[in-house]
């Protein structure tokens, strides 16, 4: 038999307390159910206090009291805490009041949600029939406006925030305790921020609603109304770890890649100069360029951007399941905005996968820890297999075939060190959840296999324009380049110019054959500019779709009904 907790908090409520507890108990829940009431005595007179002690001595509540008046909110925590300490993980706890403006017969129609699996909270809905009379309709007007800042605050879409009537499923309840510390009717306020902010499902369910005037007992005031704003101000900017949102830029970091993209440009500007110099013929080649060379710059572009996605999608597996063209969308959006002088491309990506998908803070950095952990495992066999490969005294690559056979060797080793690392105990205390996408074989395997073909992609670019530009690259040699391509692209302080800078500047000690150094300093630069406008060419007016892709199921997020988070 599972349990309803019907957590009820009390002050001075003598005429009513009695019939409320018994309306309880006589309420049909739903088969399977039984209610345990906890009343909660927030410091009432004798007379209450009375009741509460002779309902608790009787069996039909369990009694708890608080020596002085709290609040509201103080007395809900209090049943909470209670209620978790008796209750199993299939049971359930709701807050009912003990005014008798709520009906306990509308319980089975909350808990219906949780019985289906589609909720982890079911807020009573008061307005599901529209009211009738002036006070009624004044009461829905400033409900109504509280609710919608809540909404505008929370990225929830309720009817009714500030409904008493709450069922949480235990889990539910687990999750947002420690963020609840409200005293007085701002608790209400508080639960809907703690739900949205954990990404708990929430649900609602009409409910009747009988309101009895101050006259006749009411205690919430204008006060309390006011207290609302400051609670869903303060709640939208707290800090929870694991559970957050995702941090801007700090103002540091803002600046400095401003100064990175100033300084990045300046480099732009440099390889410009060095490579399409006074009397160069670069403009020339373009001009003259095989199609099929311009076709494989370009299409090698898309195939990066593709296995790029599927990276993400792959690792992503052990911790949650995507949509591939989810993945593509965002990876494209992504990719777009890391042209800006501040590089939003990671912050984006977060913020979408936390609004839309409600994915935790603490998923989203073992994700992405995960992808950087892969794709240095792959620019770092390419880098050592060509490192490996250069004799000492010699500038030139060896045979291809023994580049790629060093790069394979690496990629296996590493993937059995990362496998073993990821297990130890030690490590996951440092990982942060991280070591979920590193000690699964399959997803470490073909998240490797995605980006080494990412990595062909990049090689196929600079073997193109290095064909257009009348520069040789062997297979090996193009895959060193497009190693150090990768990380240039990946430097924080932006990825206009430092990456070009650092191909024209690479490239001379990797080219073999009889060339003077000037003429290999033009050549190098032309590669660098050609081979990174290939890749803006494609990648900027895709990114403009993704990016129309993504902000429109960020907008249906925001304005929808939180659903079921996805099945991991």
């Amino acid at each position: 038999m599972r349990t309803l907790f019907v957590v009820m908090p009390v002050f001075n409520e003598p005429d009513t307390l009695a019939v409320s507890v018994a309306r309880v108990r006589a309420a049909r829940v739903a088969d399977g159910w039984r209610t345990q009431v906890i009343l909660i005595d927030d410091g009432s007179a004798e007379s209450t206090l009375a009741a509460v002690r002779a309902l608790g001595a009787s069996g039909e509540a369990i009694a708890r009291f608080h020596p002085k008046n709290r609040g509201k909110g103080a007395a809900i925590r209090t049943g909470f805490a209670h209620a978790l300490t008796l209750a199993r993980d299939d049971d359930a706890i709701i807050i009912q009041d003990a005014d008798l403006e709520y009906d306990p017969a509308d319980f089975a129609g909350l808990l219906a949600p949780l019985a289906r699996g589609e909720a982890d909270i079911v807020l009573g809905n008061r307005w599901a029939v529209p009211p009738r009379g002036f006070k009624r309709l004044a009461h829905r007007m400033l409900n109504g406006f509280l609710t919608v800042s809540s909404n505008v605050m929370t990225g929830l879409k309720v009817s009714d925030m500030e409904c008493c009537l709450k069922l949480f499923t235990i889990p539910a309840m687990r999750t947002i305790i420690g963020d609840l510390d409200e005293e007085r009717f701002g608790i209400e306020p508080q639960i809907v921020s703690a739900c949205a902010r954990h990404r708990l499902r929430v649900a609602e369910a009409p409910c009747s609603y009988a309101p009895r005037s101050f006259e006749e007992g009411k205690k919430i005031r204008m006060k309390d109304g006011l207290r609302v704003f400051v609670v869903l101000w303060r709640e939208r900017w707290r800090k929870v770890p694991g559970v957050s949102a995702p941090a801007m830029p700090s103002g540091i970091r803002i600046a400095v890649q401003v100064v990175g993209f100033a300084i990045g440009c300046a480099l732009v500007a440099w390889c410009i100069q060095r490579g399409f110099a006074k009397g160069s013929d670069g403009l020339d080649k373009l001009r003259a360029a095989d199609p099929m060379l311009v076709l494989a710059l370009l299409g090698a572009t898309l195939g990066s951007i593709i296995c790029s996605g599927f990276t993400f999608w792959t690792v992503a597996r052990p911790i949650r399941r995507f949509s591939v063209i989810e993945m593509q969308a965002v990876n494209l959006m992504a990719s777009l905005f890391n042209y800006a002088p501040v590089r939003l491309g990671l912050f984006l990506r977060c913020v979408f996968h936390w609004r839309v998908e409600r994915m935790p803070a603490l998923d989203i950095g073992a994700w992405i820890a995960g992808v950087a952990i892969v794709t240095l495992g792959s620019i770092g066999s390419a880098l050592a297999a060509g490192l490996i490969q250069i004799p000492a005294g010699r500038t030139e690559l060896a045979l291809d075939w023994m580049w790629f056979a060093t790069y394979a060797v690496c990629i296996v080793a590493g993937s059995a060190l990362t496998l073993a690392i990821g297990r130890a105990p030690l490590l996951r205390r440092y990982l942060k959840g991280a070591e979920r996408v590193l000690t699964s074989p399959r997803a470490l395997g073909e998240s490797l296999a995605f980006r080494t073909v990412d990595l062909s992609m990049w090689s196929l670019r600079m073997w193109a324009a290095s064909k257009i530009v009348g520069v040789s690259l062997s297979p090996a040699q193009a895959a060193m380049l497009a190693a150090v391509a990768i990380l240039g692209a990946g430097n924080p302080l932006g990825r206009i110019g430092w990456r070009e800078a650092l191909v024209a500047l690479v490239a001379p000690y990797v080219i073999t054959g009889a060339k003077s150094k000037d003429e290999l300093d033009m050549l190098t630069s032309q590669l660098a500019l050609l081979e990174s406008a290939g890749e803006a060419a494609i990648t900027i007016p895709l990114g403009f779709f993704g990016a129309i892709w993504c902000w429109r199921a960020m907008r249906s997020a925001a304005t929808g009904v939180r659903s079921s988070t996805p099945t991991p």
